[in-house]
């Protein structure tokens, strides 16, 4: 069943909004989830309509009721801020990619609305400069972090079916190294579904090797390409196999002839209804079943990525010569006493042909470069097969978590049957639950990756508690400037603290404050010493309970980005900052601010533990619900995928 439009859905969605919202005004923005915004625009020729945003999936003008107004959060209050009253003068799909821009003036001023629908985008507000003034969420983009100020980078592009010449198609499927349907999705801008509706319309067998296609073949490729995507006939329609929704489309494809199909006035309509049946049917379905389903895709997505990997470990091989040039150019610069910082400086601006293929590279050596129309990571400190071999340990992986992920199907599979799965005992279970708890564990704590303690207040009595006696001089404190937020304290023991410990308490800190429960992406904090936090206010001023005075200079960690890791390591129920919760914990789970209540989310995440946990005993006594909630933010979240 389909989850996101595609490139063509976004093309002929771009089409209707140009003919209904044209011209027309901005309202108010509401923000109903982490990743889903409404907008209300009064039409030119239709009146208030509600357009909904949805990163990663959709946008469409839609009926579905709209959340109650309240306070909105960070975003839409930037939306309301710039946009509310300005007129809409331009609405376009950025070169054919899965990208939606929205151009709004206002009092002679520009601004552009950027709606990501490829997975993991964002939606993005950038000013008359383009650039960026606020983000839905943050993210990383050629290694380079995408935060307000910062011009707005966009997704690298693909060839475009629409204009590829005939020689230009030639050269791609001779050079792509695959079947002919992976050498069109992968090349040029199309997913599975109309990569084989191109095969299909060619009358050429999808399975062929693209190198082994002859030049007729070639010929009939490439024109239905230009039949396939410069098509610009409108029915809007549902597809219907067995009864259930499987796609929603624009325009009829060859790929479903014989299926039924239900049409639709609009291309919203018919969004509209396939995305809410979708959420019904997810939530009437049988939790067996859904798991089964989720497990199957997980099984699917792991295979698909170890192939992906092997792939680019083998492209390095075929790319020895161009891969050596580049590591030779690193090389030389650090031998002549540059960072790779300096180095990143003088090339990105050169004419060096090497220097023109790299499209990132951080302070420890990792970049991002083009060659021959892939995208590669390498370490300009390895040599060629070792970075190669980077990829196929990569692949290792995959085939380790595809096979977990069969076994955990199985176990499933045998519930669905009736059949309980044998359960093997284990030994240390009862050592775990006689486990005497560490002074610590009645706070929020976690270890940092350089090994330092972190606590945090749960609320006002254990954030005084830690303050009278747990906070020392010689250790760090961090706070942010909103309401609700833990006090957190890095217990130094008087040693240095590295950057990366900061960083983490940084993000535990504004992780576990009100700017979860608003579903903002990031937010700021400030660090401190232990003797800058007081309980003496100002004279004339009144201190609530669990509230602190801070006294001299602060440093502030700005945009930071806000998640939580839940994991069981060494028989202990952990959580904290993704880098320093994730490594070596099995099970785990990251989450993010989304739309479960701490309750039911901690259900989830027990259920998904014991997936993996076959000793149930155990896994009550360390991980129970209870002690899950105890972990979760303040507010409402969701498991990230």
């Amino acid at each position: 069943m389909k989850k996101a439009m595609s490139n063509v859905d976004v093309a002929a969605m771009v089409k209707e909004l140009q003919d209904r919202i044209l011209g027309g005004f901005m309202g108010k923005a509401y923000q109903q989830s982490s990743d889903r915004i409404w907008l209300s625009v009064q039409s030119p020729a239709e009146g208030r309509l509600d357009l909904l945003l949805e990163t990663g999936r959709r946008v469409h003008i839609t009926k579905a009721e709209r959340p109650a107004s309240k306070t909105p959060p960070q975003f839409p209050t930037m939306l309301r801020s710039h946009l509310s009253g300005g007129r809409i003068v331009d609405i376009r799909q950025h070169q054919f990619d899965r990208v939606l821009e929205i151009k709004v003036e206002r009092s002679g001023t520009a601004r552009y609305l950027i709606v990501e629908l490829f997975p993991k985008g964002s939606m993005i507000l950038l000013d008359e400069s383009r650039n960026i003034l606020s983000m839905l969420r943050k993210m990383l983009y050629r290694g380079r972090k995408m935060a307000a100020g910062e011009p707005y980078l966009y997704h690298p592009g693909q060839l475009d079916p629409r204009t590829i010449t005939r020689d230009e198609l030639a050269l791609w499927l001779a050079s792509s190294g695959q079947d002919l349907v992976r050498s069109l999705v992968r090349g040029l801008n199309m997913g599975g579904t109309y990569g084989e509706e191109v095969c299909l319309v060619a009358g050429v067998d999808k399975n062929k090797e693209a190198i082994d296609l002859d030049p007729g073949e070639i010929d009939r490729v490439h024109q239905a390409l230009s039949e396939v995507f410069l098509n610009e006939t409108l029915d809007p329609h549902i597809v219907i196999e067995d009864g259930a929704p499987i796609d929603v489309l624009p325009r009829p494809l060859k790929l479903y002839s014989g299926l039924e199909k239900k049409s639709f006035a609009t291309f919203s309509e018919a969004l509209d209804a396939f995305f809410v049946e979708r959420e019904k049917e997810t939530a009437r379905q049988d939790p067996l079943e859904h798991r089964i389903e989720l497990q199957r895709k997980a099984i699917e997505d792991f295979r698909a990525q170890e192939a992906e990997l092997v792939r680019k470990g083998e492209l390095i091989y075929q790319l020895y010569g161009s891969v050596e040039q580049i590591l030779t150019l690193m090389n030389d610069a650090r031998a002549r006493g540059f960072s790779y910082n300096q180095i990143w400086e003088r090339i990105s601006g050169s004419g060096l042909p090497q220097a023109k293929t790299i499209l990132s590279l951080d302070g420890r050596g990792e970049m991002r470069v083009f060659l021959d129309g892939e995208e590669l990571e390498l370490n300009a400190e390895l040599a060629v097969p070792q970075n190669a071999q980077r990829y196929y340990d990569k692949a290792k992986d995959m085939v380790r978590k595809a096979r977990g992920a069969q076994s955990a199907l199985a176990i499933t599979e045998e519930l669905k049957a009736g059949k309980v799965a044998p359960k093997k005992t284990r030994a240390v279970s009862s050592y775990y639950r006689r486990r005497k708890p560490k002074w610590y564990e009645r706070f929020r704590w976690f270890y940092s990756s350089d090994g330092f303690l972190v606590l945090g207040g749960r609320d006002a009595d254990s954030n005084e508690e830690i303050y009278a006696k747990y906070l020392e001089r010689r250790d760090l404190a961090m706070h942010t400037d909103a309401p609700g937020a833990p006090l957190t304290v890095i217990k130094t023991e008087g040693k240095e603290v590295p950057d990366s410990t900061m960083q983490e308490a940084a993000g535990f800190s504004v992780s576990y404050s009100s700017s979860w429960k608003s579903g903002l992406a990031a937010a700021d904090c400030y660090l401190v010493k232990g003797d800058q936090v007081s309980k003496t206010p100002e004279p004339g001023e009144f201190l609530k309970k669990g509230g602190f005075v801070i006294r001299g200079e602060r440093r502030y960690f700005r945009d930071v980005p806000l998640g939580i890791a839940l994991g069981i390591r060494d028989g202990v129920l952990i959580g904290g900052p993704v880098s320093a919760a994730k490594p070596g914990s099995d099970p785990v789970v990251e989450i993010e601010p989304g739309e479960l209540n701490p309750d039911d989310l901690a259900k989830r995440i027990y259920r998904q533990f014991s997936l993996k946990v076959e000793d149930r005993a155990f896994l009550k006594s360390v991980a129970s619900v209870d002690q899950i909630v105890q972990f979760l933010p303040p507010g409402n979240s969701r498991i990230k995928e």
